[in-house]
């Protein structure tokens, strides 16, 4: 296996600590035939698929496999690093912890953690076509929603769900209303109408007949200058991982577990 930073998004250390997390799961035994691949290489494989979203038949030629194995390959992988990673990168912090190490935002030192949802474009689907269509982006998506700490750690995911929501709706489905009654949530312009279900910090609309006021101007400014860092996750995960970024054309029963990892 020739290690390449490029290809992966990873330096060594990086690779070899993540790596370190799922070593055991992706060596447990498995029933039938056994994959011949080193689970190292495996490991690194998926990381290649996952960072430039080559085809099957493209990583097949260059690891010298068969279409069919690299699939299998992959597959594999995902299930075996699924649980490790969740469980060591998408944590629950409380108030106490954040303020413990330090960690809140600048304008809004209350508030708990900022939530916001992100669209990829799909292949068409063969079925409830219209229940995947974003008339907003004009295509056939799928909607992911995360809660992040004021440092930028996801605390909470729920995703893969039908472009046709709106970001209220994802908020109301994921169930973390309770966990925002005493401090507040922060969100943009799309999660207007949640502090009806819990306390929450959201930017002023402005309507044809009340233009905001300079200080309401101001107040939104801090709001979007706190939300950056959910705005900066995104970019950093979309642009480390093509596989979030270029049109899904995989399963969407799958699209969960890949999104999460």
């Amino acid at each position: 296996m020739n290690f390449s930073q490029k290809i992966i998004g990873f330096s060594e250390e990086e690779f070899n600590n993540l790596f370190e997390i799922c070593q055991t799961s992706l060596g447990r035994i498995r029933k039938g035939r056994q994959i011949k691949t080193p689970i190292k290489e495996r490991f690194y494989i998926l990381l290649v698929w996952l960072r430039k979203y080559h085809t099957y038949e493209e990583l097949g030629i260059s690891y010298n496999l068969t279409k069919r194995k690299v699939f299998n390959l992959i597959n594999i992988a995902l299930e075996d690093c699924y649980e490790p990673l969740i469980q060591h990168f998408i944590k629950w912090y409380s108030k106490d912890q954040l303020e413990e190490n330090n960690i809140m935002f600048s304008n809004f030192p209350n508030a708990l953690a900022v939530v916001d949802a992100t669209v990829q474009p799909i292949e068409r689907p063969l079925r409830n076509q219209k229940d995947w269509f974003s008339g907003k982006h004009g295509c056939h998506v799928i909607k992911s929603q995360t809660i992040n700490s004021p440092d930028g750690r996801v605390m909470h995911v729920y995703c893969g769900k039908i472009g046709k929501d709106h970001d209220i709706t994802l908020w109301r489905e994921s169930n973390m209303i309770e966990q925002f009654q005493i401090h507040p949530i922060m969100g943009d312009k799309g999660y207007v109408g949640i502090q009806h279900d819990c306390q929450a910090i959201l930017p002023i609309k402005k309507t044809r007949n009340r233009p905001l006021s300079e200080e309401q101007k101001l107040y939104n400014q801090k709001v979007s200058k706190d939300r950056i860092i959910i705005e900066n996750y995104y970019g950093r995960l979309k642009n480390k991982f093509k596989i979030l970024s270029f049109r899904y054309r995989g399963d969407l029963g799958d699209y969960s577990k890949i999104f999460k990892i």
